[in-house]
């Protein structure tokens, strides 16, 4: 009996299927548009609860779009990335992580009563949005644009 050799030819995965920008805005998209349509049912109502100082009431609801936006980043992180924009997005993801601590932060801030500093972390918040957004402006997206004046 005569041995059989047999050769595989390894491809990496990495090389066998590169995503591509178009690919990543579509796969990501999606997951951020139910986030986006989440977040707005959560919000209902929180402005007008800070305005009538209903602060530990208003709390609640920071703490469920904080945890629906941690889900989100965690689906956002396991998407195969562009090769040419792994550190754009991975600056990306620790943007919408820091997101979701602002987030975090404010609710916490309320439910102790506390307006100004809840108030002084949504200027942070902002600012942190800002720089998210101009990370991947290049990008085109819509639903994965963070924009808090969807939630008022």
């Amino acid at each position: 009996m005569g041995a059989v050799l047999v050769v595989f030819t390894v491809v990496p995965l990495a090389h066998a299927a590169e995503t591509t920008r178009t690919e990543y805005v579509a796969r990501a998209e999606p997951i951020c548009k139910r986030n986006t349509e989440a977040n707005q049912r959560m919000c209902a109502g929180a402005k007008e609860e800070v305005k009538a100082g209903k602060l530990k009431l208003a709390s609640t609801h920071f703490a469920k779009v904080r945890t629906a936006l941690e889900k989100t980043v965690r689906q956002l992180a396991a998407i195969p990335e562009p090769a040419a924009d792994e550190a754009r997005l991975a600056r990306w993801i620790g943007y919408l992580e820091a997101e979701a601590s602002y987030i975090g932060r404010i609710g916490k801030a309320l439910a102790q009563g506390d307006k100004g500093k809840a108030q002084t972390l949504s200027v942070q918040l902002n600012r942190n949005s800002n720089l998210a957004n101009n990370s991947v402006l290049s990008f085109g997206f819509d639903y994965c644009r963070l924009d808090p004046s969807r939630f008022t």
